[in-house]
């Protein structure tokens, strides 16, 4: 029997596309830990459209035993930051000052100490960085007006308006 001496060449396939599926909406976790598991693999995977909308989601559920709506958003606020400080230093971080400073003061002034203050905080400073500008203080000063004073209101006004600015 004679030998075949001809080469072949292997025909590669692309490989099979994989349907990926998740087990629920992320409208529907609840749990925090799974959120983060969510949007770790979320990055993993390139895929940013769903790492924002748990960040989103992880966000809501840290003010979502508040009543009113300014305290809400404000534990948005500052679960937004934390993520971020975790995710900067990699591994997990509280913003402790904040913290202490809203059991000291309330809501309401730590906000107008952030729009008053002459530089912004490092957490306006992150929250920017990555995008999220509707979720800084400042934003919820200019978004609640009616609790603020004027003078922290046109703080705020001024310092979107410079960052926005910066940003074109």
């Amino acid at each position: 029997m004679a030998k075949n001496n001809t080469k072949q060449t292997a025909i590669t396939k692309p490989p099979p596309v994989l349907k990926q599926t998740m087990a629920k909406p992320i409208s529907g976790y609840t749990d925090p830990a799974d959120l983060r598991t969510l949007m770790t693999n979320a990055k993993r995977l390139g895929r940013d459209d769903i790492w924002r909308e748990a960040f989103r989601r992880l966000c809501s559920l840290e003010g979502a035993d508040q009543t009113d709506p300014l305290h809400r958003d404000f534990y948005q606020t500052l679960a937004a930051y934390e993520q971020l400080l975790t995710q900067k230093n990699g591994r997990a971080t509280r913003a402790s000052r904040t913290r202490l400073k809203l059991k000291s003061k309330g809501v309401v002034q730590c906000l107008e100490d952030w729009a008053l203050s002459k530089t912004p905080t490092e957490g306006y400073e992150l929250l920017m960085a990555n995008g999220l500008a509707g979720l800084t203080g400042e934003s919820l000063v200019l978004k609640y007006p009616e609790q603020f004073s004027a003078d922290a209101i046109a703080a705020a006004k001024a310092r979107m308006a410079a960052n926005a600015d910066q940003a074109a």
